[in-house]
């Protein structure tokens, strides 16, 4: 399996070198690879302006950020190109169908350079938004180059090919395109054909799999069409189908070939991609907040935790079973991550908590600096209408966003900043432990500069196999008779000294 995080960095690379403006926005997936600023329709919307002045604009967005656009995007009129690269692992291609929008699936490097070409060309040509559904079946390295950027000067005619283009009549009017027939003559004109005999139409997130099985279907010729929406269907003599999903199979009439086959590899596949980017990596920062609020609940209390996007990872639901108790009830956590009950944007969420009127524990929301950054009217609002009455945590490591404690300023609110240093975590313990009895704003500042230049050790006859340093979850924490860190993958964060309240667990300074 390859890198996915590196794939979707060359990716984003590519388009740069093809594109006057490259937006990169999303929801859960893109949140761990880039700093999101703004929302999918808030992109889509810039992607249009840009566009009205004759300038090519690529949007790289994940599927669920895809959804949430579909309503800018439906209404977009463009002038220049306006592609919508889609990383995705659910399935879009039945909305590019809902919308009516072109939508290309590229197989390979090679095809993949093919469809940033086709889309951007002829998305200005036909002036329409094409998409381009990429995944992790795509593996793309630091050779992609992109197909070079063509340079524009800036115009507008607010009257481009029909009166008033991109006022209030694109967006009352109605919303489904039809496909134009130029479109579907490019989808003929865009089919690879590998062998002889009756077609086997394979699309691109399957072609991986069949590539490795080409003697399967030697007695077919393979066909794979760079268009997905609309299919090219009268050229091409089609029995079957090879796909993850059922999409070709219903649109092209035919059976499949080797579902469980297929299922079986393109399920691996995914969850092997859900594991590299939503697997939790040593030295996060979030093992700290977790704690303290899974060892330091008050009594009786039934807080609720809410966490952005960005610091979502996978959790080990061990230990829990489904619920149906009317009353609030707190669950003892196997693990100090399961202390998280919300993954989800926190300032909406906290709005909403608040309310509710929930008021059978505190409400804790934890921020990511940059998102604050367009998000100022929200912030007053829960400054000035709720007072105390949640815990609003918002980690800043090594000064990123700095700039969301100008917007906590403006919006005149008051925060107490913790100052939380890996190289002594011993000596931030007292004002950690303060954050788990806190209302109102922290501010925990973490300097990672020091990184790399400590690991840490467990002291086995100091330790009694309590457990605390395993239910963090670091990666770097084993057990064996007793716990051990591997101390080739920590990276001296010094959470786990900060947690181990025996002392077991001492700093040594790599030589």
């Amino acid at each position: 399996m390859h890198d996915v995080r590196s794939s979707i960095l060359g990716i984003a690379d590519a388009l740069r070198n093809s594109f006057n403006d490259v937006l990169i926005t999303g929801s859960y997936l893109m949140n761990k690879v880039f700093t999101i600023k703004v929302n999918p329709e808030g992109t889509i919307n810039e992607a249009e302006t840009l566009s009205s002045m004759f300038k090519d604009v690529a949007v790289l967005i994940d599927d669920l950020g895809f959804l949430n656009s579909l309503g800018s995007l439906s209404i977009a009129r463009i002038r220049g190109s306006l592609v919508v690269f889609v990383y995705d692992i659910h399935d879009i291609r039945p909305f590019c169908e809902l919308t009516g929008l072109p939508c290309l699936e590229p197989w390979d490097q090679e095809s993949l350079v093919k469809a940033i070409k086709e889309s951007r060309d002829y998305s200005e040509a036909l002036e329409l938004p094409y998409v381009v559904r990429l995944g992790p079946w795509l593996s793309v390295g630091e050779g992609l180059s992109g197909i070079g950027v063509r340079r524009r000067e800036a115009t507008f005619n607010k009257n481009w090919s029909e009166p008033m283009r991109w006022g209030l009549s694109r967006v009352l009017s109605n919303i489904r395109r039809g496909i134009p027939e130029e479109v579907r003559v490019r989808s003929r004109d865009n089919i690879t054909v590998i062998g002889k005999g009756d077609g086997v139409l394979v699309s691109g997130s399957a072609w991986p799999f069949i590539r490795e099985r080409l003697d399967k279907v030697s007695n077919y010729s393979v066909v794979l069409s760079l268009y997905i929406n609309p299919l090219p269907r009268d050229p091409i003599n089609v029995k079957y189908v090879v796909d993850p999903g059922d999409y070709l199979m219903k649109e092209v009439g035919v059976d499949r070939l080797m579902i469980d086959d297929i299922n079986k590899w393109y399920n691996d596949l995914i969850n092997k991609a859900i594991q590299q980017l939503f697997f939790r990596g040593p030295g996060d920062p979030l093992m700290l907040i977790e704690w303290l609020f899974s060892k330091y609940r008050r009594q009786g209390e039934v807080p609720i935790m809410v966490i952005d996007p960005s610091y979502a990872h996978l959790v080990n639901n061990e230990g829990l079973m489904p619920s149906y108790d009317m009353l609030p009830t707190f669950f003892e956590p196997r693990s100090f991550d399961q202390v998280v009950d919300f993954v989800v944007n926190p300032l909406l969420a906290l709005m909403a908590f608040l309310r509710a009127g929930y008021g059978h524990g505190r409400l804790i929301a934890v921020v990511n600096p940059c998102s604050l950054l367009n998000q100022e009217d929200l912030i007053r609002e829960i400054v000035n209408t709720y007072h105390d009455n949640y815990l609003m945590i918002i980690p800043i490591i090594n000064d990123e966003c700095t700039d969301a404690l100008n917007v906590l300023s403006k919006v005149y609110a008051q925060y107490r900043v913790v100052n939380y240093d890996p190289s002594n975590p011993l000596n931030s313990l007292q004002d950690a432990l303060g954050i788990a009895n806190s209302r109102g704003i922290i501010v925990i500042r973490i300097s990672v500069n020091s990184l790399g230049k400590y690991v840490y050790s467990i002291v086995d006859e100091y330790c009694d196999n309590c457990g605390d340093c395993l239910r963090t979850n670091c990666p770097a924490i084993n057990l064996s008779k007793k716990p051990v860190i591997d101390t080739k993958a920590c990276v001296g964060c010094g959470i786990c000294q900060l947690v181990c309240l025996r002392g077991a667990i001492v700093r040594v300074k790599i030589s």
